[in-house]
Order: C-alpha cells, then structure tokens, then sequence
C-alpha cells in the first residue's frame, strides 16, 4: 500500500493503513509499531496491483462487546444461507427458508436461540479467504479453544483479542428472530 505525506511531498510505502474519523494509522512492517497521522497530511494511493475483486457476496458489519476489553468492536462476516447455494441472508429476513435448513438438534440442546440455516465467518472456507484477503488487518486465521481448530475470525478493533463464530453466529441469530436490520458494509 501506497500514502503521500502531504507535508513533505513524498510517497511512501506501508504493510498497513487504516482510516478512523480525523486520523490515519499507518504501519510499515507487519509487526512494526502504528504511527498515527492528522487525516488532513495524509492521502492514501490506490493500487491496482492490490485490489481486491468486486465482493460476490454482501458484507455485513455489526457491533459486538468484546469479551476481553469489554469495548465495543466491530465485526465484518457474510450472511448466507446454508442450503448449499450460499445466497445472500438480506432484510427482510426470509425466516420460513432459514428454518427449513435449522440445526435441530443444537436448538433442542439450547433453546436460546433458533440456529437459523445460515453460514456467517468462519462458516465457509471460501468466503472466509475472500474476507482475508480483502481485509487482512481486521480478518486473520487464529484457533478457536472452543472449536479445536484454526479459521478466519475478526480480531478486535482495540485489542486485538478474537471474536469467534459462535459468538458472530449467537448475535446474527438473535438479530434476524428480532427483525433487526444488520448494517451493510458501504464500499
């Protein structure tokens, strides 16, 4: 990734740059130290070389508390129906297709929540890559102690710690029984 530094003229390279409200933060190396920039001296250049294709899926951002910090964080994932045509889940919420595909036997196990026919990050390997590759700060594969294994999870915006797919999957399934609209990520 490319900026210019508006204050010297110069382009530089970085591993990574993130823009919130009036600052810039840029890292240099993958592990190197963030740099916060006033959002005016910065101006990020586009490259074709690292853009990403046109998402085939919608990108749903919600907010989640995480566990660790107890801040609240963002969380990007897919909603698709998990019928085997990986269609998008949209607002209004289809709720007769979702059940038809429910998962029985962990909802008699636990009745707190429907356990929709749906897939969310962490779901599918396909589309957890393409979230990977198109945001390889917020998507990362880490393991899960609940789960025994490795998958694409969001990390935390303030610490880094993950948000697995039970806890994405348990708010998605409350939201769509309650008809909350998700937040589409605007691209």
């Amino acid at each position: 990734m490319k900026f210019l530094d508006k204050r010297n003229n110069e382009i530089k390279e970085a591993f990574s740059i993130k823009v919130k409200e009036e600052k810039v933060y840029i890292k240099f190396t993958e592990n190197g130290k963030e740099y916060a920039y006033k959002r005016e001296n910065i101006e990020v250049l586009a490259e074709e070389t690292n853009k990403v294709d046109k998402c085939p899926f919608v990108i749903y951002r919600l907010t989640k508390h995480c566990y660790k910090c107890q801040k609240d964080t963002s969380i990007l994932t897919y909603i698709v129906f998990d019928d085997g045509t990986n269609q998008d889940v949209t607002f209004p919420w289809d709720k007769r297709r979702l059940l038809r595909n429910q998962n029985l036997e962990a909802h008699f196990l636990d009745s707190s929540i429907e356990y929709y026919g749906l897939k969310v990050i962490g779901g599918d390997e396909q589309l957890d890559e393409f979230l990977m590759e198109k945001f390889p700060e917020k998507i990362q594969r880490r393991y899960s102690n609940i789960q025994k294994r490795s998958y694409p999870m969001n990390l935390c915006d303030h610490c880094g710690a993950i948000q697995g797919w039970n806890y994405v999957y348990r708010q998605v399934n409350e939201m769509i029984k309650d008809m909350q609209e998700i937040e589409r990520l605007e691209e």
